[in-house]
């Protein structure tokens, strides 16, 4: 982690935003100010994800969704690039647009930020609360911040940039190696994803298949989240529980007949963890 002079007063957010900002010059001056010392880990797992980050060229991550990938990830981007020591000059945002249910990116209005806005929203809520919205906008403005589709990265060379590659399950092996080929002087990245939630088909994911190749390459980082990892809504990790191959859901029995029985069982919801053995459930109701 970048050393913080004791000559140099770091302020808060807060202290900031009492800061007008409408350049380029003055965002990336108000950065450098930021003390991003601060910031808080809600498990180890979150440590050692930043602290590989920190270390390595390319970090690869994996973990189901809650449990602070995004968030840390572009903290430690807006880190590097407010760090006077750092040669990074910009942040990359890149994820592999998957289409679904009929529903083509091409046919959404306005040119490739407005067409990939809605894919980036966690990334601009993230970074609006670490560095505030006024800095976000100026810095999106003059490309400092800036959005490329995984599809349009093909010919270029990213140096001094920090890359953040999301939604990675959903890139093929041919799609992550262009990827990682993009890589230029001083530039670090990030792939992520959860291999769980892949819309391509299973055992092509580019993610899975890039760890098992380059685990143990000089410059290349591994983290890897669990379900205990999450950190949002406590019932996000019983939703996920439900997701697993083990779950047994009873196809001869229609949602609404499931919602009948619910209703008219009493005492269905009271376990401790907000859970009970559905199985069992479903079984007595059979009988």
């Amino acid at each position: 982690m970048s050393k913080v002079r004791s000559s140099q007063k770091k302020v808060t957010l807060s202290e900031l935003n009492n800061h007008t900002v409408s350049n380029k010059r003055q965002a990336l001056k108000d950065l450098k100010m930021l003390n991003f010392d601060d910031i808080q880990y809600k498990n180890p797992a979150q440590k050692r994800f930043y602290n590989t980050v920190s270390n390595k060229d390319i970090t690869f991550a994996i973990g189901p969704a809650g449990c602070g990938k995004t968030y840390l990830s572009v903290h430690r981007a807006l880190r590097e690039l407010g760090d006077k020591e750092s040669k990074i000059d910009g942040i990359v945002i890149v994820k592999p647009l998957v289409e679904a249910a009929g529903e083509k990116i091409g046919y959404l209005p306005g040119d490739v930020e407005e067409k990939t806005a809605p894919f980036m929203m966690s990334f601009y809520y993230n970074m609006e609360q670490i560095i505030g919205k006024q800095r976000l906008t100026v810095l999106k403005e003059n490309n400092v911040i800036q959005v490329i589709p995984l599809a349009f990265m093909r010919g270029i060379t990213l140096s001094d940039k920090f890359v953040i590659l999301d939604e990675a399950q959903n890139a093929t092996p041919e799609q992550i190696k262009m990827f990682v080929t993009r890589i230029g002087e001083n530039s670090k990245y990030i792939i992520a994803g959860d291999l769980e939630q892949s819309d391509i088909k299973k055992h092509s994911s580019g993610l899975e298949d890039a760890i098992k190749r380059f685990a143990g390459i000089h410059g290349v980082g591994l983290a890897s989240f669990k379900e205990k990892d999450v950190v949002r809504h406590s019932l996000v990790r019983r939703l996920l529980k439900r997701y697993r191959e083990s779950f047994n859901i009873m196809d001869d029995i229609s949602a609404e007949k499931t919602i009948s029985m619910w209703i008219q069982e009493q005492g269905l919801d009271s376990a401790n963890d907000g859970s009970i053995n559905i199985d069992d459930t479903f079984y007595k109701f059979k009988k």
